[in-house]
């Protein structure tokens, strides 16, 4: 068994990343980290080590990788000092604020020769590991354009570190945004342009509640790129779509695919055949050595993109991703 510590025992860990390891039974989460003096959700996930300060916990030899889901803000700190101390790490996205902070956080897993892992879990959602697949063997032939968006109606407490500009890197761009950026990445190349325009909700956010983003792929697909933390009425909604010279895929609340061979209108539901779940994944780097589908340099050149969005709305300008250092 891999033997597990958890930095930053939040909601997301909670319900999402301790279950996930369980459910693999190759991790023993050991033990978890947070600032609180007590966890109720580390004692409710029956993690028998719980600790405030990060440093005792990395010292423990027993364990052997570390779970980060702490604040943007604290992410290069407690990525660092992981890979120092020796440990496999799985990053939950974003790697960091900025691209500085990510480049240290990757030069430190570099000296450490440690598996790094971003946790952009959507690449192991069979929905679009599947459309990954139906891509590259051209079946739509020549790809032209694509839409992603992302909608939830998310009013954080007035005390969340999910408020503050400077603790998240942004808005709602990097905090959810940054895994549908990763998805278009992931099908259709690097971007070689984004142009994007948001608004701010200051009631909610310091940053941006809504943006939209035209992006350009050295690929020649366009795709645009939609994130709206204020939708009342809606906890949480994705769609995808992507259009080619011979078919198209859409994704609401299944996938459907269409070619030019039906009739028009006519469209086909598909069936997901399973894909290797993301702690499956990571279990498996650890285990024979080998670099995972979202290395940190995935999780770098994610967030690379996600600043030139920033940059596009701060300047009002196109701007050339590859460009952007920080």
């Amino acid at each position: 068994m891999i033997k597990l510590g958890v930095i930053g025992m939040g909601g997301i860990a909670y319900w999402m990343h301790v279950p996930q390891a369980n459910a693999t039974g190759k991790f023993y989460i050991k033990a978890a980290m947070d600032v609180t003096p007590e966890s109720i959700l580390a004692k409710q996930r029956d993690i028998p080590d719980y600790y405030t300060d990060y440093r005792k916990m990395l010292a423990d030899p027993e364990i052997d990788a570390v779970i980060i889901t702490s604040p943007h803000h604290v992410h290069e700190e407690h990525c660092v000092a992981a890979f120092e101390a020796g440990k496999h790490v799985l990053i939950e996205k974003p790697i960091s604020r900025n691209l500085k902070e990510a480049r240290n956080i990757m030069a430190a897993a570099e000296r450490s020769g440690k598996i790094g892992m971003i946790g952009f879990c959507q690449r192991f959602d069979a929905r679009y590991s599947h459309i990954k697949n139906i891509l590259a063997k051209g079946e739509l032939g020549e790809l032209l354009s694509a839409r992603i968006d992302h909608y939830q109606n998310f009013d954080p407490a007035p005390e969340s570190w999910w408020r503050s500009k400077e603790k998240v890197g942004g808005g709602a761009v990097i905090g959810s945004g940054v895994h549908r950026l990763d998805l278009l990445r992931w099908y259709f190349g690097e971007p070689v342009s984004v142009y994007a325009k948001a608004v701010g909700m200051p009631e909610r956010l310091e940053a941006e509640a809504c943006a939209h983003a035209v992006i350009e792929f050295d690929s020649g697909v366009i795709a645009n790129f939609s994130i709206n933390w204020a939708v009342y009425g809606h906890h949480y909604y994705e769609g995808f779509s992507v259009a080619g010279k011979k078919g198209s895929i859409i994704v609401e609340n299944g996938v459907t695919v269409s070619n030019a061979e039906m009739q028009s209108g006519e469209v086909k539901p598909v069936e997901i055949p399973p894909c290797q779940g993301m702690y499956d994944h990571f279990a498996d780097c650890i285990i024979n050595n080998k670099q995972p589908i979202t290395t940190l340099e995935e999780g770098y050149r994610s967030l690379r993109l996600v600043r030139a969005i920033y940059r596009s709305i701060q300047t009002g300008k196109v701007v050339d991703p590859q460009e952007v250092e920080f």
